[in-house]
């Protein structure tokens, strides 16, 4: 079912959910980040969409592709690209800039 959902012609109610949930989460950090700084608003949705879209993508091409690979190497991976790197997306679209 999930599978029929991500090759259809539209993209189903799950996967919205599954955009939004992901999206609540990383604002949450970007946010976090963020305080004692002043970083527009929607340079911080900025930076919860583009996260969002890399981590959802991984996902559903891991479910796309038979779910072979162990979540935790996915997760193992994802940690060493982004280590530190929303933090450091704050810092850049603070005013001034974070270096």
């Amino acid at each position: 079912e999930i599978l029929r959902c991500l090759v259809g012609s539209e993209m189903c109610i799950r996967d919205r959910y599954l955009y939004k949930l992901v999206h609540d989460l990383i604002y949450n950090v970007v946010e976090e980040k963020a305080q004692g700084l002043h970083v527009p608003e929607e340079d911080k949705a900025f930076i919860a969409d583009f996260y969002k879209y890399a981590f959802v993508g991984i996902m559903l091409d891991w479910i796309k592709n038979g779910m072979t690979e162990p979540p935790e190497r996915i997760i193992e991976r994802i940690s060493i690209l982004i280590q530190g790197d929303i933090a450091r997306a704050v810092g850049k679209f603070c005013t001034p800039p974070i270096k």
